[in-house]
């Protein structure tokens, strides 16, 4: 019988011990779009075997894994203060998530990077009744953000290999904390740099996680190393005497970056980079009008851990 791919559920939870499964249930499914399953994936080594022939050796996998990516939709929270459904994903790429639950006035979720503690994750994607597990898992985000779009939320993790399940039924799932996103345009959508409220067609934010996976004596982990945080925005250039985005380049000068997407009070999702490093600035066509592209390198301050903010 044919396993259709469109038949997908994940569920995603943080481990209280990273690499031991968790067990998660409806309320832990998670809304995904553009899914790219990686089912086993590992380094080969082959024998190099010489014989008195031309031949292929032998390969053999000396490490394996899993991967799987996908898309979340980039909205907010149906009531203030409530954690978004992404919520575990996030702190799954080095992050923290502090929540201020209502009725406090500053009700909501705010995420930051973090170095020590890393959480990790168990992921089951059940795709046509055959089980992939994942435990341990950690990865990388990125947030996709184009006018006339869907913004989006880009994830990809890597875990540890658990052979693949057959399972008598789809699994339960739950929805309810996902909103739906908005489209991306002047109702909803605001982006300043160095003050500046740029009329941009296109945002990007890379947490930029080193995600490696090692396989040793006695060690079977996917670790995050290191992160170095980038962003772009591409809007409509400007008068020099508006902002000299080239010398700005130059000189290498860090701003203040704030992008606000969403309506009313619960449906928004706030970025925030209080030192974004200039880059050098490329241009493009859009519509006969001349854009720029300013790459931006999202630099700490010496306390540490506070490149970027999500509040949502």
């Amino acid at each position: 019988m044919a396993k259709y791919i469109n038949k997908l559920a994940i569920l995603a939870m943080i481990e209280a011990v990273s690499g031991t499964l968790a067990a998660p249930t409806a309320a832990h499914a998670i809304e995904v779009s553009d899914v790219t399953l990686t089912p086993l994936e590992g380094d080969e080594a082959s024998q190099g075997v010489i014989r008195p022939y031309f031949g292929a050796s032998e390969k053999v996998l000396v490490t394996i894994y899993r991967k799987v990516a996908f898309s979340v939709g980039l909205a907010g929270v149906g009531v203030a203060g409530d954690l978004p459904g992404y919520e575990a994903l996030i702190r799954a790429c080095a992050a923290s998530a502090t929540n201020t639950p209502a009725p406090s006035p500053t009700a909501g979720t705010v995420f930051a990077p973090v170095t020590d503690n890393l959480q990790s994750l168990t992921i089951i994607a059940t795709l046509d009744k055959l089980v992939y597990k994942m435990s341990g898992a950690r990865g990388n985000c990125k947030a996709v953000i184009d006018a006339k779009g869907i913004p989006k939320w880009q994830f990809e993790f890597t875990g540890a290999f658990i052979p693949v399940e057959d399972a008598a039924s789809m699994p339960a799932v739950n929805y309810a904390k996902f909103q739906r996103p908005l489209g991306v345009n002047k109702l909803n959508s605001t982006l300043s740099l160095d003050g500046y409220q740029a009329e941009a067609s296109s945002f990007n934010l890379d947490f930029g996680n080193k995600v490696v996976k090692q396989d040793l004596m006695k060690v079977d982990d996917t670790d995050i190393t290191g992160r170095e945080s980038t962003a772009s925005v591409t809007f409509r250039n400007t008068s020099v005497a508006t902002k000299n985005w080239i010398e700005m380049a130059r000189a290498g000068v860090k701003v203040p970056l704030a992008l606000k997407h969403g309506q009313a009070v619960t449906n928004t999702v706030a970025i925030a980079a209080p030192l974004a490093q200039v880059g050098k600035p490329s241009f493009s066509d859009q519509d006969g009008i001349q854009m720029i592209t300013i790459p931006l390198t999202l630099i700490p301050s010496s306390a540490g851990n506070d490149e970027w903010t999500i509040t949502v």
